[in-house]
């Protein structure tokens, strides 16, 4: 994924959040017509000075636009760790730079991640390399084809599954809090969010977690 398109995602999130649309938008910052914020969000090119300009002027922060990061952010939260990773590599290549050593000068930025894993369009645990594993307590490779039913508390998953169920465009990132199974047979809270990938030419959908132990 290239860097115009992280900064596409990380724009249309600014907008909708701030002025719930893009035609609100528009008119906020004096554009006079939406389709002029097409490329950008597409993430087809860059933003020039101007559109900075008037984006700076409406409050946003433009180094985290930009960059995916704040400069003198000492902890990044999990969903934005998660985002800004995926605007640098590519899904297949999440999982093996899940601490974020994706370049000189991001290691103040690096969040607290406990375990990572890959998940298929069954929602069951395909490519993890151990570290969700070790993280809960299990034998190397005791989770490889587990449903993600069968990890999360019964009542926790209820509700998984209904916001995935209704959140399933391509490139979203959905935050948690859930009680995970542990290798004991007890259940441990976790912070968890999830990067929702099309697969090529298919209406299926893989997903990219990563995990911490929540302070709850």
């Amino acid at each position: 994924m290239s860097s115009s398109t992280g900064f596409s995602q990380r724009l249309r999130e600014y907008i909708l959040k701030k002025h719930g649309s893009i035609n609100s938008f528009c008119k906020a910052v004096g554009i006079k017509y939406p389709a002029q914020m097409t490329p950008y969000l597409q993430g087809k090119c860059r933003p020039g000075k101007k559109l900075l300009e008037r984006l700076k002027k409406d409050g946003a922060d433009i180094e985290l636009l930009l960059n995916g990061y704040i400069a003198d952010a000492p902890l990044a939260s999990l969903s934005e760790a998660l985002a800004f990773s995926c605007s640098r590599m590519d899904i297949d290549n999440l999982f093996r730079q899940v601490h974020l050593n994706v370049g000189s000068g991001i290691e103040r930025f690096k969040p607290v991640i406990d375990a990572y894993a890959i998940i298929d369009y069954s929602k069951r645990l395909v490519d993890m390399t151990g570290s969700i594993e070790n993280f809960l307590g299990y034998e190397l490779n005791a989770l490889s084809d587990v449903g993600l039913d069968s990890l999360i508390h019964p009542e926790d998953y209820v509700l998984v599954k209904r916001r995935l169920e209704r959140q399933q465009q391509d490139n979203d990132i959905v935050n948690f809090h859930s009680r995970f199974k542990t290798g004991k047979g007890t259940y441990m809270f976790v912070e968890w969010c999830l990067y929702i990938k099309c697969k090529p030419m298919s209406d299926l959908r893989e997903y990219t977690m990563i995990l911490r132990r929540s302070g709850n």
